[in-house]
């Protein structure tokens, strides 16, 4: 499967976190925070005009640059 940032998913689409790359250490914090973390699975709900990622019982909105350092694999035909 092909690691990608969470910014070429479309809304629906599932996948698993592999890593979050992040230069900015309270970024970093707050994504981690939300539970973005390396091996939770993420539905993507709407690109624009922010991402919205639900996780578990959780929906978070972020921006561009703080979504492109998400790397993900897609789940396929919703498994992964």
């Amino acid at each position: 499967m092909t690691e990608q940032s969470v910014t070429a998913l479309k809304a629906g689409e599932r996948a698993r976190i592999v890593a979050i790359n992040s230069q900015d250490s309270v970024n970093m914090r707050k994504l981690t925070v939300f539970g973005l973390l390396p091996g939770m699975e993420i539905e993507v709900v709407q690109t624009f005009p922010a991402y919205v990622l639900k996780i578990d019982n959780t929906q978070l909105a972020l921006d561009h640059e703080a979504a492109i350092g998400i790397i993900v694999v897609k789940s396929q035909q919703g498994r992964i």
